[in-house]
Parts: structure tokens; C-alpha cells; sequence
């Protein structure tokens, strides 16, 4: 395969491969570059007679002389997507995928475009704002017996969006999955040691610690809810998925305001900070307004069949993952107390939290009280007995009217975990 070479847009501090020296040191469209293999050469050096080897990222990269295209159009535009994919001849390769959501958090999601567009093969960077994510999945049937790599660019709803569908597309080849946390609490991403947020670093640097990253197999849980008829007339039964949390009452009501705002302002709520002030606003309102107070006597709960007595509670937690609420370890809690059972993302269990209140929440998330923990269970039932209460899974809330909620384990996700970095 022969270089393909670009003129200017070198980066910064880049060495000629001719003469040794740096390239790009004037301020103008200068020296060239190989866009697959990244090598750089001045203007008056001789180019190198070597073939591109597609550089150290060639086992992510979907080789041009790998595939075929064909044109189509998609709302009246015409583009060209991938027809045929041949495998290369060396080893190891394993084609990256890369799926960002250009609207997470700061919207730093189209810089993260261009970026891995800059280094990959275009036609493995999807924006799925435009693509959903089940159309960009269909490029894995094209080579059924490879193991993808799904990088998922997002925040907790963007990386539920691409297992969900995942599970939909019954690929052949389980795709590993990586996360790189672009949204506001970023909890999924913290769990797994990816850090809090994106911010601003080297994308070469991100993909070396992806290539160290430990592989394991990620809980998922079935949230079924079988809402009460009206007057005889059954309602059908609704489904979820859950990656990390589920929760019922003074913690989903801060969630359900926040969202709501969001669609009526959606202006005021594109900084991740100011989104943490949103909710540190919504979390002071509901201390004093305790709409969820005596949350006890309006549910019921049984773990693994077992009814168990709450105490006088404004909130219940089902945790699937080690951070909540922007990065509280909810299980572990001040760390003073011993823990009824340790805490996993592979151990088919979900650990089941109390909330005394809104206050007690703050307090929570600075390390200044233990949760009121109920225990840990393979299934979990709740029953709403009266009135709506505020409910959320993963982010993403409603108000629920009476029902049965079911909580059951569903099929893992092959995760990609940051070992050195795990919260």
C-alpha cells in the first residue's frame, strides 16, 4: 500500500522521517503528512520508498485497500458506505468503531469526530446524532468472525443507547466496548477508571490506555414494570435495561426536574459544570419541599423473595456499578462501616440503598454519612401501592404511577475497564 500524503495539518513537534528534523515550524500550509501511517517529511526532503504499514494504530485500522464502497442516499444527500470488508493479511486486527454523540455534556463530541477521523479510516467514525447507532453496528456483519471494538464517545445514556443496541443487532462476534465519558455525571465511565470527563487530552495517549485496558464481563439487569389497570383496563408491560443505577423516589425526583428543565431551556444546560450547579440547585430545592417524605409506606420491597421492613426512607437505590450521583461510591459509603458484602461489576449481584432524605444525599456525596443499606440480591421486586413517585434508570426519568417493578439479571457486556484508575 503506498502513502497517501496530505500537505500541512502536521502535529505538533512531529520529526521528518528523511532528515530527522522537526516539520511544521512555520505558521503556513507547509511539509507533508501520510494520513494512515501519521508520518511526516519536509517539502524539500525526498519522500520515503517504503509502503505505509498504516503506523502503530494499524491493528484499530479498517485498511482502505480492505474495503469497497457504495454510493446511497440518505434523506435526499448522497454518501458512500462500506459494501464489502476484506481482511488484511497481518495480525493482530481488530477494527475500532468508533460512536460519538456530538450533543453529550460540553459538546465536545465533534472535536472527538475530527480528531479520530484524523488518525482512522472516516468510514469507522460515526456520528450517531446522524447515524443511529444500529446502522453503524451493520458494518460488523460485513466480518462476522472479527472482534470489534466499540468506542463509545458519551455520556451514561450514550453508552446505554449502544449496548441496547447491541443486544438488538445479535451480532455473531460479541464486540468488546469502551467508554470515553463525554457527558455530565459520567458515572459508567468513573466505575470502569475512565475518569470524570474528557478533557482535552491526547487522543494517541487515550488509545495506549485502551490498548493496556482489561477486559471483563459488565452486569446488566432487566427492569420490567407492570403498571396497575384503570377501571379493568390492563396497561402493558414496559422494559428497561439498566447498565448502572436505578432509583425510586428523593434522588429520581432532583433527576426528573433537571430533565424537565432541560427540554424547556435547553440553552442553559450545555456546560457540565453548570449542569452539576442545575443539580445542586434541584437537590436544595427538594430538602425543603420533601416531596418523597414517608417513601417507606407508600412501596414495598422483597430481595430474592425475601420482604424486607424499611425504615422511615424519602429514597431507594439499585446499584449497579461502584459511582452514583457524579462519582459517590453510594455501597461504600464514609468507609467506617463494615460492608454487609463486597462490591462487583461481574458478581451477579446489585447492591440495594436506602435514602433518608434529599440533605441526606449531600451528605453522601462528600463522604459525611453511610447510606441506609438494605442488602444485596440476584432479583429484586418493588411495588409502588399508591400515588406517582419520581423513578429514573440510568439518567433518564419519569413519573411512575402504581405498578410492580421486576428487576432480573440480563446478558453481560464485554467491557473494557482502565485497571490503574478504578474508583
Amino acid at each position: 500500500m503506498k502513502h497517501h500524503w496530505i500537505r500541512g495539518n502536521l502535529p505538533l513537534c512531529k520529526e521528518c522521517v528523511t532528515c530527522g528534523d522537526f516539520c511544521g515550524r512555520e505558521p503556513k500550509l507547509m511539509d507533508i503528512r501520510c494520513v494512515w501511517c501519521q508520518t511526516v517529511c519536509h517539502d524539500d526532503c525526498n519522500k520515503p520508498i517504503t509502503s505505509c504499514d498504516l503506523g502503530n494504530l494499524r491493528k484499530w485500522i479498517l485498511p482502505p485497500t480492505s474495503i469497497t464502497l457504495k454510493s446511497i442516499w440518505v434523506k435526499g444527500v448522497r454518501k458512500q458506505v462500506v459494501r464489502d470488508i476484506t481482511t488484511p493479511p497481518y495480525r493482530p486486527w481488530q477494527p475500532m468503531l468508533v460512536l460519538a454523540n456530538r450533543k453529550s455534556g460540553d459538546n465536545q463530541g465533534q472535536s472527538v469526530l475530527q480528531m479520530f477521523r484524523h488518525l482512522l479510516n472516516p468510514a469507522q467514525v460515526v456520528d450517531i446524532c446522524e447515524v443511529p447507532p444500529e446502522a453503524a453496528l451493520d458494518i460488523c456483519k460485513l466480518s462476522p468472525k472479527t472482534q470489534y471494538l466499540i468506542l463509545v464517545c458519551g455520556g451514561d445514556g450514550t453508552v446505554g443507547w449502544v449496548l441496547s443496541a447491541i443486544d438488538k443487532m445479535k451480532l455473531q462476534t460479541r464486540p468488546l466496548v469502551c467508554v470515553l465519558p463525554l457527558g455530565t455525571g459520567n458515572d459508567f465511565a468513573r466505575s470502569l477508571g475512565w475518569g470524570s470527563g474528557y478533557a482535552d487530552e491526547d487522543i494517541e495517549d487515550i488509545l495506549w490506555d485502551i490498548s493496556t485496558a482489561k477486559t471483563i464481563e459488565h452486569d446488566r439487569w432487566s427492569v420490567s414494570i407492570r403498571n396497575y389497570g384503570y377501571f379493568g383496563i390492563k396497561r402493558p408491560m414496559k422494559t428497561l435495561i439498566m447498565n448502572c443505577y436505578f432509583s425510586i423516589g428523593c434522588d429520581a425526583a432532583v433527576v426528573l426536574n433537571f430533565h424537565r428543565n432541560r427540554e424547556e431551556n435547553p440553552a442553559l444546560f450545555k456546560n457540565r459544570i453548570l449542569n452539576k450547579a442545575w443539580y445542586l440547585g434541584y437537590g436544595t430545592k427538594d430538602v425543603f419541599e420533601s416531596k418523597c417524605h414517608k417513601l417507606n409506606e407508600r412501596i414495598a420491597i422483597e430481595l430474592d423473595g425475601k420482604a424486607i421492613e424499611l425504615p422511615e426512607l424519602e429514597g431507594i437505590v439499585l446499584l449497579n456499578i461502584s459511582s452514583w450521583s457524579s462519582g459517590c461510591n453510594l455501597w461504600a459509603g464514609s468507609g467506617l462501616e463494615e460492608l454487609p458484602g463486597e462490591q462487583s461489576l461481574s458478581d451477579g449481584l446489585i447492591e440495594v440503598c436506602g435514602l433518608y432524605s434529599s440533605l441526606h444525599v449531600g451528605r453522601l456525596q462528600v463522604g459525611l454519612a453511610d447510606p441506609c443499606r438494605l442488602g444485596q440480591a440476584k432479583t429484586v421486586r418493588i411495588v409502588v401501592k399508591s400515588g406517582f413517585v419520581p423513578a429514573q434508570c440510568d439518567g433518564e426519568p419519569w413519573d411512575q404511577s402504581p405498578c410492580i417493578i421486576s428487576v432480573s439479571a440480563h446478558s453481560p457486556a464485554l467491557i473494557m475497564r482502565r485497571e490503574e484508575e478504578v474508583s
